[in-house]
């Protein structure tokens, strides 16, 4: 047995934990009472429900299952802490993550506190970025991050492999 395969289990665990609860949110939010919801969650509809979400988030990769996250699940007026949110996500999709959290937090009134080691995240957000590699611990544009300056150089070093015609 492999840790992989004790945290896939976990995982399994967590998910249908959070997909439980995030379904009894939706029936209340559409009008049912509490103990209407948890005589709901008794029934073979409510199992059937979760067993096919849980069956489509198994077929999609962890990237597609992230930002399937984030467009259906993150409400506004909330506050989220993110931990590297953009793990399993291309530079694409972490610029589509952080234009949503743009505006979920714009326009939505909701706060986020995210640790994130990507340039793309770190570029894209409005947001006030504190260094915490910083002593004393201080703001910072994106730009000026270690961890960014080290994929400039990198690439910067490499400048000519983009530059071929």
């Amino acid at each position: 047995m492999k840790s992989e395969d004790i945290l896939y289990e976990i995982k399994k665990i967590q998910q249908s934990s959070v997909l439980s609860e995030g379904i009894m949110y939706e029936q209340i939010n559409q009008g049912m009472s509490k103990a209407q919801a948890a005589q709901y969650e008794a029934t073979y509809a409510f199992k059937k429900k979760l067993e096919d979400i849980q069956f489509s988030q198994e077929k999609y990769s962890n990237g597609e299952t992230s930002m399937q996250f984030f467009e259906e699940y993150l409400l506004p007026g909330q506050l989220y802490l993110l931990d590297e949110p953009e793990t399993s996500l291309s530079p694409a999709n972490q610029i589509r993550m952080a234009e949503q959290i743009n505006e979920l937090a714009r326009y939505f009134d909701s706060q986020f506190i995210i640790a994130t080691h990507s340039p793309f995240v770190l570029g894209k957000l409005h947001a006030k970025i504190y260094n915490l590699d910083a002593k004393p611990l201080q703001t910072a544009e994106w730009f000026e991050l270690d961890n960014v300056q080290f994929f400039y150089r990198f690439f910067n070093k490499h400048k000519q492999l983009f530059e071929r015609e």
